[in-house]
């Protein structure tokens, strides 16, 4: 399962907050943040898991962005890579998408995507890369909120105004991804199946499996798991001499009452009428 990486849980009233990686082996396993996430690769490039599509590589000249609670891994690309990573705290966001320049980013923040920088966006990170070096410490932290802040503008301004790269086939992704968790509950009934285990299997947030699941199949992840039961368990009475206890516990229920219950709303029937003989 994914571990939440908090950035703005603490007293400061700051709005951003730019951390810089200069390393080579660079890896941070499956985690979100509570904030959105802007990724600006500067030497070598990054491989990007996230939770709706496959891993894709993120070069120098271009920006990555991934929302809030969005479940992600990162890896560094063979050989030696810089990056900067830009923390936005979502009420900002919220707050300022009326304001000239956010509307359009602000109605794009429930997605993950890549795009390609711009002369002005390369421009502001020169002036970082100029004052960082040239610049006294203590100046150069005084002017970093308002460096953060020309990050950010630019940046929402290429997301709202370039289409994204989107990974070839992601709807086909979804549609396998969805599949072989199908199979994972079909395969797993006596388990403790729910949202956050089934989540945690596939390194999917409880948001994003509910949504993918639902669109598509068309039913929720909890009643196509009671389904599977019902129809598991409509075998097992028919084909077997295994009590009603032995046969809720064998589709992962410890009450035969409650298989009772999603029998008669599956299949409109009781699993005793199921098994009368006619």
């Amino acid at each position: 399962m994914a571990y939440m990486s908090p950035k703005f849980n603490g007293p400061s009233a700051d709005v951003f907050l730019l951390e810089t990686s200069d390393t080579t082996g660079y890896a941070v396993d499956w985690h979100a943040h509570d904030c959105h996430m802007l990724l600006l690769p500067r030497q070598g490039g990054l491989l990007l898991s996230t939770e709706s599509s496959r891993t894709t590589h993120v070069a120098r000249q271009s920006i990555s962005f991934v929302p809030a609670d969005f479940a992600h891994a990162t890896q560094a690309a063979p050989g030696r890579e810089q990056h900067m990573t830009l923390y936005v705290d979502p009420d900002y966001v919220k707050h300022q998408g009326h304001a000239l320049g956010f509307q359009n980013f602000a109605n794009q923040v429930d997605r993950t995507g890549i795009w390609q920088t711009s002369e002005t966006l390369d421009s502001i990170l020169r002036l970082h890369d100029q004052l960082q070096q040239q610049a006294a410490p203590e100046a150069f932290q005084r002017q970093l909120p308002h460096l953060n802040a020309l990050l950010f503008e630019e940046c929402a301004r290429v997301i709202a105004c370039q289409p994204a790269r989107q990974p070839v086939g992601e709807s086909r992704q979804q549609a396998l991804l969805v599949r072989d968790i199908q199979r994972y509950v079909r395969e797993n009934l006596d388990a403790d199946l729910n949202i956050e285990s089934i989540g945690h299997q596939f390194h999917l947030s409880r948001r994003h499996l509910t949504r993918i699941f639902k669109a598509e199949t068309n039913e929720t992840l909890l009643d196509f798991t009671n389904r599977t039961r019902v129809d598991t368990a409509a075998a097992l009475l028919c084909g077997t001499s295994l009590t009603a206890l032995e046969v809720s516990l064998a589709v992962g229920l410890d009450s035969p009452s409650y298989l009772a219950r999603l029998f008669k709303r599956h299949m409109g029937l009781t699993p005793s009428e199921l098994r009368k003989p006619r």
